[in-house]
């Protein structure tokens, strides 16, 4: 009997309901279930299909039709005679959509974005557009480093099949890159390869002060950066392969790795050139193969030939040459045939150049830093020389150069020079200083850079105390014979009163000039000669042992010519330098070496006689496999020397200054000290009068003609931190050595007026100090904390230690 009931209702069953197949003859549809949605809307998406006796009625195409609307979650159908029956469950429509956890800025946000995703307010809500949009604003957030984001959905359903949406954000800070590793880096190394990344911080005490945010936007054209940074050294077949890593639960940290795949470097074998007419000399296409071939296909390479070819075809008066590069890769061999054709254009030479706006300065002048001539071959190079070299005066504030063509000649170009003068060619100030060893000084200086409107360069330095008086002239002029070449002229005048003289100074240089002559700079090296004249006064307010022995090298015939308390000195002497610079340098970072030589003999006609050397190398060396530690070498040699009986003139003696470096010990603070000579009246018993011999030793430091210094710098990689107090911050290390002796000492003094010898020993010692310093650019300008101590001698007084400094360089 229950199966007889069971069969009834799956037949009664399969009678009323229809599967979404064509039917016929269907007359009417009726559609149960609406509550929201206009009957008149579904009418119109019906009315698509026709309904007669004939007509075959797609219902799968009906049901597709409704489904699309996004008006119904549901559709069932069944059939009753001649009636086709839709059953639908609609989707509940939004009262109300509440936005929590976040600010106005973002809400704005975030209701377009809901728009945009079909998520509004009195319309139908659909879950599945509701998730579409929150996985579109996570994607948006983990582009912007934060993959910590949450979200939470509370829907409200009330009986009218409508629904109310409560949106919970929750934003944890952003993500933060924690490490960065790297494998496959072959040929370069890691902080090479990284620099490209921005999310990259080359900082040794990265990951303990500022962790850098995971902005993948960034990241991936920092990965393009990287890409490109290969294929300019010239591997073509780079490839890189990114992984991230989360290690903390909540997503904050996240470790990336990078695979990179280098590949073999390609290099150029064969290289073919178009001479195009025989332009190209054999000499210049024989140096151009000579560089080229079997060098890497890399961005310098091509750069710098694309640069030697302009080069060479403007002295020949051909503008805008373009080279043009074709490049036959063979991966097998991993090999390139480079091709090189050149489209020249016409050839132009120099009919005129007129200047304009140069009433404040002679043409004299200008004619000097003109490289074009009348009928040379246009060459632009020469037009960008002469205006860089014209800026150097500072004398303009603006060039303009116009080049236009002659009006009858078609191969020929007129050259039009439009100056504007600088306002401040003049200074004038007053001032106060301090000197060690001449106290407060008032300074006037007069600058003039176009002086008689030649551009010469006159400056006027006048010091001035109770005591002292200093004036100093200095006229700098270029040359118009030699290209770049310049003359300066010195003179200076010195009046001091001898009783404020130092004793252990017992010097007064009364007047001297110098003329010079310098070479312009040509790859980081320049060179000068001097010839000059100076006239010092020696005193003997209080001799000491040194002074004495520089005296006895003098012939009688010297102190017959000069009073015992005026005794002039008077030489001629030639200067010669040599300085080598190519040194960079962005904000504490330098890389380079700085090396001088400098040189000083007296001429045999001069009092004196000795030739005075100095050496000095200053090299800064980074160390790319330790991040940016820098490691700072400093080393400076001098000697004096001197023929016969002349000796080295105490008054040019090497002194210890620590301008450019570190250490423990005090300026002038280094090597032989004075040691005073004094005669004194001994009344004996027997009425007779003895003269005595007394040596009283001090600590005023003379140095002496032989000097070494070394220091050696461990820089720290620049740390920024607090960047409203500290903009950059910087720490290091430094080792310190100096050693200054007179090899003119001797362990026995005999001289004129001592008619017993005396065995006087000299301090010949390696002072040594170490110490540690910190630095960093502030709101005020750059400051250095220096803490030193010393090593070596142990028995040096406190005075001369310098074991804590602050400056504010």
């Amino acid at each position: 009997m229950l199966l007889k009931k069971i069969f009834f209702i799956c037949c009664l069953f399969f009678s009323v309901s229809v599967s979404a197949v064509n039917m016929k003859h269907i007359k009417r549809i009726s559609v149960c279930g609406v509550k929201h949605v206009s009957r008149d809307n579904i009418l119109k998406t019906l009315q698509l299909n026709s309904f007669n006796d004939n007509t075959c009625i797609n219902v799968s195409k009906i049901i597709a039709l409704l489904l699309r609307t996004n008006y119904f979650m549901k559709i069932h159908t069944s059939r009753l005679n001649d009636t086709l029956i839709l059953s639908v469950q609609e989707f509940p429509i939004i009262t109300d959509i509440s936005i929590l956890g976040v600010n106005n800025k973002k809400l704005k946000y975030f209701n377009k974005l809901l728009n945009r995703f079909k998520v509004k307010k009195n319309k139908s809500f659909n879950i599945f557009n509701f998730n579409n949009f929150f996985l579109y604003l996570k994607k948006a957030y983990q582009l912007q480093g934060y993959f910590s984001i949450h979200c939470a959905l509370k829907i409200v359903r009330y009986p009218d099949n409508t629904v109310q949406l409560k949106i919970i954000f929750k934003e944890e800070p952003i993500s933060l890159i924690s490490k960065i590793f790297i494998y496959g880096n072959k040929n370069f190394y890691k902080k090479k390869v990284l620099q490209d990344l921005n999310q990259h911080d080359n900082n040794l005490l990265w990951n303990f002060f500022d962790f850098n945010r995971c902005d993948y936007t960034t990241f991936k054209k920092s990965l393009r950066a990287l890409y490109n940074f290969y294929i300019r050294h010239g591997y073509l077949d780079i490839k890189i392969n990114i992984a991230k890593q989360h290690y903390s639960r909540d997503d904050k940290c996240i470790d990336l790795k990078i695979n990179i795949n280098e590949g073999s470097r390609y290099y150029i074998k064969k290289i073919f050139i178009d001479e195009h007419k025989g332009l190209c000399s054999n000499k210049f296409v024989h140096d151009i193969q000579k560089y080229v071939l079997n060098a890497p296909y890399c961005e310098s390479t091509i750069s710098q030939l694309k640069k030697d070819f302009k080069n060479i075809f403007l002295k020949m008066g051909l503008l805008n040459t373009r080279i043009l590069l074709h490049s036959e890769l063979n991966k097998k061999n991993h090999t390139i045939c480079l091709y090189i054709l050149l489209d020249l254009k016409k050839q132009y030479f120099v009919n005129k150049i007129n200047f304009s706006g140069n009433s404040f300065i002679d043409q004299k002048f200008l004619n000097i830093f003109i490289y074009n001539h009348k009928n040379d071959l246009f060459n632009i190079n020469l037009i960008k020389k002469s205006c860089h070299d014209l800026f150097k005066t500072s004398l303009f504030n603006n060039i303009k150069v116009c080049v236009k063509k002659h009006l009858y000649s078609n191969d020929k170009v007129d050259i039009y020079y439009y100056f504007k003068k600088c306002d401040n060619t003049r200074n004038v100030s007053v001032s106060t200083s301090y000197e060690n060893g001449r106290g407060v000084l008032l300074k006037f200086l007069l600058l003039e850079k176009n002086f008689l409107n030649a551009g010469n360069e006159l400056c006027i330095t006048v010091l001035k105390n109770i005591y002292d008086t200093n004036l100093k002239i200095h006229l700098l002029k270029p040359l118009r014979l030699l290209k770049n070449f310049f003359l300066k002229s010195n003179a200076f005048v010195n009046v001091m009163k001898e009783r404020y003289i130092f004793p252990n100074t017992s010097t007064n240089k009364l007047f001297g000039f110098d003329t010079s002559c310098y070479t312009p700079k040509i790859k980081n090296k320049k060179f000068s000669v001097t010839c000059g004249y100076e006239k010092t006064k020696i005193l003997l307010t209080s001799p000491h042992i040194v002074l004495l022995k520089y005296l006895s090298s003098f012939s009688k015939k010297f102190f017959l010519n000069s009073k015992i308390d005026n005794l002039i000195v008077n030489d001629f002497f030639v200067k010669y330098m040599f300085d080598f610079n190519n040194i960079k340098e962005k904000n504490f970072f330098k890389m380079g070496t700085h090396i001088k030589f400098l040189g000083k003999l007296t001429l045999p006609f001069s009092d004196n006689f000795y030739h005075k050397i100095f050496f000095s190398i200053n090299q800064y060396v980074p160390l790319e496999k330790i991040y940016d530690i820098t490691i700072h070498n400093f080393l400076e040699f001098g000697s004096g020397l001197t023929l016969g009986h002349h000796i080295f003139p105490f008054y040019e003696n090497y002194k210890f200054y620590h301008k450019n470096t570190k250490s423990g010990f005090k300026d002038n603070s280094v090597g032989p000290i004075a040691i005073y000579y004094k005669n004194s009246n001994d009344h004996s018993a027997n009425s007779k009068q003895n003269i005595v011999s007394h040596f009283y030793p001090s600590t005023d430091f003379i140095g002496g003609n032989m000097m070494v210094h070394a220091n050696v710098e461990l820089s720290s990689p620049k740390i920024t931190i607090l960047k409203k107090i500290f903009q950059i911050f910087q720490a290091g290390v430094f080792l310190d050595a100096i050693n200054i002796w007179d090899t003119n000492w001797k362990n026995t003094i005999s001289l004129y007026s001592i008619k017993e010898s005396l065995t006087i020993g000299q301090p010949n010692y390696t002072y040594l100090s170490a110490g540690t310093f910190i630095r960093w650019y502030s709101i005020f300008g750059p400051i250095t904390f220096t803490f030193a101590f010393p090593l070596h001698p142990h028995n040096i007084s406190n005075y001369f230690l310098n074991r804590f400094s602050v400056n504010f360089l």
